[in-house]
């Protein structure tokens, strides 16, 4: 069904992937914008947390690209249906690794931000709860389970949201006068 669906409708198929190539790199200008802003760019922790984010990103880019480019030019051979497996394997496995590295930065950035009190807390909880969220996704994606998003998505929007609705973030040098900052 899947294979038809997609030979008769590439246009639709590759813009669903291009979404989610711009929630990916959303995710990623948010996260280094929030670390470059409220943690220490000299700590080896902000450096670490920059290349895991990286490799995250990379790790999902590249299986939205399976998906998105090379899946459709196999579906129009005679023996795609070995290929098709093999391909959605890969796809799965990389977007498995590159949520479990998100995750795991996603989660240490916002321990990092409760740890500061610039943010609310409560709010920033809900940062930390999206990256646990997507913790498991190495395991669960491989088998076709990928409902665990939900909920990381769900407290990501509402963390997002929360930070776009503020008239203004607080300042990252809340001990000097705002005429320094």
């Amino acid at each position: 069904i899947r294979q038809a669906w997609i030979l008769e409708h590439p246009a639709y198929w590759m813009m669903g992937w291009w979404i989610w190539l711009m929630a990916i790199f959303g995710w990623m200008w948010l996260l280094v914008a929030l670390v470059w802003t409220y943690l220490p760019a000299h700590r080896v922790a902000s450096l670490l947390q920059s290349g895991l984010m990286i490799i995250g990103a990379v790790l999902m880019i590249a299986g939205v690209i399976v998906w998105m480019g090379v899946l459709p030019v196999v579906m129009v051979e005679r023996d795609a249906t070995v290929w098709i497996r093999v391909l959605d394997a890969l796809a799965l496995n990389l977007l498995g690794g590159g949520a479990l590295m998100g995750g795991i930065v996603t989660m240490w950035i916002g321990l990092d931000l409760y740890r500061q009190r610039l943010l609310n807390r409560w709010w920033v909880i809900l940062c930390i709860l999206a990256g646990i969220f997507a913790l498991p996704s190495p395991i669960l994606f491989p088998v076709g389970v990928p409902f665990h998003l939900i909920p990381a998505i769900f407290c990501w929007l509402l963390w997002s949201g929360y930070l776009a609705l503020l008239p203004r973030l607080p300042s990252p040098f809340a001990e000097y006068p705002h005429h320094f900052t």
